[in-house]
């Protein structure tokens, strides 16, 4: 994402200490707001950027997440790259429909965020939804937000997150980048 920020308004959704949003201030972003219901996990994120000197970009927002973008929405924000990275919505096998259901709702609400000609990143932590069916999730929120767009790519860990073979559970992380018209 810090290859896309430079020059762009960033919102990264449930940033926890802010590791999305903080490497694109880092990478040139001209705003970044850090929104997550932890006050802690935003504290930390406010230590990291005053270290690293981005405190003239970066803007903070707690509350519940989905609820904070409906009412970013609402506002009438747009921003040119939208980061959602949740925890987990499907911690066991039997939350598999709700997950799926939660991921298209993010999707929507999140797409409805990004200016045209912006960029959409929603990635999951959730072993018992696939690949597959969470970027038709997001394809479908998508659809729901009335946006249109291309995906640029589809994710899984990086090298600081090795899948070992014989443990198909450690495959959890996803993520789908989107270009929205």
């Amino acid at each position: 994402m810090a290859a896309l920020a430079r020059g762009q308004t960033v919102l990264d959704a449930f940033c926890d200490t802010g590791g999305f949003g903080l490497q694109a201030a880092k990478a040139g972003a001209s705003e970044v707001t850090l929104l997550d219901r932890s006050e802690h996990a935003l504290a930390t994120a406010r230590e990291t950027e005053e270290r690293n000197g981005l405190a003239d970009r970066v803007a903070y927002r707690r509350g519940e997440e989905m609820e904070s973008l409906e009412a970013l929405a609402a506002e009438g924000r747009q921003f040119g790259i939208v980061v959602s990275d949740p925890p987990a919505f499907a911690k066991t096998r039997k939350d598999h429909g709700p997950a799926l259901r939660a991921y298209a709702r993010l999707a929507r609400l999140s797409a409805r965020l990004v200016a045209p000609g912006g960029f959409l990143f929603i990635a999951s932590c959730s072993h018992h939804v696939g690949t597959g069916e969470f970027t038709d999730a997001v394809v479908e929120g998508l659809g729901r937000a009335r946006r249109e767009g291309r995906i640029l790519g589809i994710f899984g860990a990086g090298p600081d997150h090795p899948v070992h073979p014989a443990l198909p559970e450690s495959a959890y992380l996803k993520g789908v980048l989107l270009h929205l018209s």
